[in-house]
């Protein structure tokens, strides 16, 4: 684990509260970074205007951050991220003119939201997210995707683009990786108050963040794609593994964070 993830996954997870410099010192020598490399990241990110020094001895991340965090906790919603598909789609079509990294930002924010090409210019996925149109443009904006970007919702596409789109999934991969992190998941809450508890908050960095990995950057294929009943187990077991890693991450000197610690899991 690099000291720069650690402070930006750590940090993540108490949003807005922030936590101490002790507090993030503790958890960079859990994970074997001396003091003096979390105190020159901690320095190094506060200078870049990722993280802000808001009070004497208390970090927190900046604003520019929490689009990110935003989209990464709406795994809490669960099953309340979609609604009902009436096999209409949303599109999102773009010039091809932004340099590399715009291009590498847009790409990550539509495909983390189930969004795949029909071209290089325009990408479609189902219309069953319910977020309003509204909102969503306003995230994917917000998360990078083109400025010159148009997103249309309720829209018809002819049968080899959907046939296209329906082919970049795996479904049986799919369905096996929520099976597989919900039985993970239980084995561990299973054995967790056996292990020591420098062990169990390791274990949960690791194993929760694969979990919401999982769930954040679910594709949400509607029912006729695939069978929601195991994406909705993981979600339940995951919140309860939530409940059981934020009791062993609580901070003596503060409350516990809002949600595990995860570690740096392709989210930007």
């Amino acid at each position: 684990m690099k000291p720069v993830n650690i402070i930006l996954d750590l940090l993540r997870t108490y949003m807005e509260r922030g936590t101490s410099v002790a507090n993030i010192m503790a958890t960079g020598a859990m994970f074997g970074c001396s003091e003096n490399q979390m105190r020159v990241n901690l320095s190094r990110l506060t200078a870049k205007g990722s993280i802000v020094n808001f009070a004497r001895g208390a970090y927190r991340l900046a604003e520019a951050l929490d689009p990110v965090n935003d989209f990464i906790e709406s795994w809490r919603l669960g099953e309340d991220r979609t609604k009902p598909w009436t096999h209409t789609w949303l599109l999102a079509a773009s010039s091809a003119n932004a340099d590399a990294n715009n291009q590498s930002r847009h790409h990550w924010a539509l495909y983390s939201h189930g969004f795949r090409p029909a071209s290089s210019e325009c990408w479609v996925r189902p219309d069953n997210l319910a977020l309003t149109h509204r909102l969503l443009e306003q995230r994917l904006f917000q998360l990078g995707i083109s400025a010159d970007t148009v997103l249309a919702s309720n829209a018809t596409i002819h049968a080899r683009w959907q046939k296209h789109w329906h082919a970049q999934f795996d479904v049986a991969a799919l369905t096996k990786s929520y099976l597989q992190t919900h039985q993970s998941l239980s084995e561990s809450m299973a054995t967790l108050h056996r292990l020591p508890r420098q062990t169990a908050m390791k274990e949960t960095f690791y194993l929760g963040g694969h979990a919401i990995q999982v769930l954040a950057k679910d594709p949400l294929l509607p029912a006729e794609f695939l069978a929601s009943e195991p994406r909705q187990a993981l979600w339940q077991a995951m919140l309860d593994y939530d409940r059981m890693g934020r009791e062993l991450w609580a901070d003596a000197e503060t409350d516990k964070p809002s949600s595990i610690p995860t570690a740096k899991l392709a989210f930007q």
